[in-house]
């Protein structure tokens, strides 16, 4: 298995919901889902990511059959009213494990650091360190949407995995120091969003009008792939896979087709003068500001 191959993670979102500006608010058949697993599988990917509340993600996953797998999913922030959060938890690890059909989990992170800064927030990372000790996952961390989450939480709730927003666009990670930090304490950083969604991807027709207030960095990253005569399939891949801090990009796809075409610009050589596109507005980095 290549190095680049290594360093892809399946995103299953796709697999149990519609999702992302790209994907026309289509949720993908079981078939399409069993056709891009088995082709993962061919080539050499290994981990899966998915989450409790990606619809019945969990579900396509474990009849699919990924027991071979390293698989990692997210827990929601537990229902008011729910005082045994340590049997919550375990609930429903032993649920999301019952879906997969695993023995066990690669790694469970927080879908949110929400939970991080209620009371609840001890219980809830005692109780995944237990589970942990008790062999139901390897690894727990959490998914985060702003490096300042990492301010607030880091350094009492270390972790073991962080998943967060990485692309040309958005490298806030690199930025704040918190990718190089993370690095040096032997985290794994899984980068998301390498395609911001797939707005990286679209020519100018192809995006929605609500881009269009930022034509101005538009034009320039499409001006620059053409002097640099390359794809912007292969400069979104190449920022992540060219950093070596950087442990895995979890990319989603549409279907076997993209997911092949991304593997085989994945092995290219790929070596560009990349500019500088970083953007620190949110309205545009943060697609859950995005208003379509």
């Amino acid at each position: 298995m290549s190095r680049t191959i290594s360093k892809i993670s399946l995103g299953t979102v796709q697999f149990g919901l519609s999702y992302g500006v790209a994907n026309n608010g289509r949720q993908m058949s079981f078939e399409e889902s069993k056709g891009i697993i088995d082709l993962a599988r061919q080539s050499g990917i290994d981990t899966l990511d998915t989450a409790i509340e990606y619809g019945n993600s969990e579900e396509v996953l474990g009849e699919i059959g990924v027991d071979n797998w390293n698989v990692i999913t997210k827990i929601p922030e537990a229902q008011l009213g729910i005082d045994n959060i340590d049997a919550w938890l375990q609930q429903q690890i032993e649920r999301s494990i019952g879906r997969l059909g695993i023995a066990r989990l690669y790694a469970v992170m927080l879908h949110s650091t929400a939970v991080l800064s209620s009371d609840h927030a001890s219980k809830y990372w005692n109780a995944l360190q237990e589970l942990k000790q008790q062999g139901f996952i390897k690894k727990i961390g959490y998914s985060i949407y702003n490096p300042d989450e990492l301010d607030n939480h880091y350094n009492n709730f270390h972790p073991d995995i962080v998943q967060a927003p990485y692309n040309v666009i958005d490298n806030r990670l690199e930025t704040s120091g918190w990718l190089q930090r993370m690095s040096e304490d032997s985290v794994e950083i899984h980068a998301r969003s390498v395609f911001l969604q797939g707005l990286l991807l679209m020519s100018q027709e192809q995006r929605p009008a609500y881009f269009r207030k930022w034509d101005k960095l538009w034009n320039k990253w499409h001006r620059w792939l053409e002097t640099e005569k390359t794809t912007a399939l292969e400069a979104a891949l190449w920022f992540a896979l060219k950093d070596k801090r950087i442990t895995t990009m979890v990319i989603g796809v549409n279907s076997a087709e993209q997911l092949q075409e991304i593997i085989d610009v994945s092995k290219k050589n790929i070596g560009l003068n990349l500019v500088d596109f970083s953007s620190s507005d949110i309205k545009l980095i943060n697609p859950s500001e995005w208003s379509l």
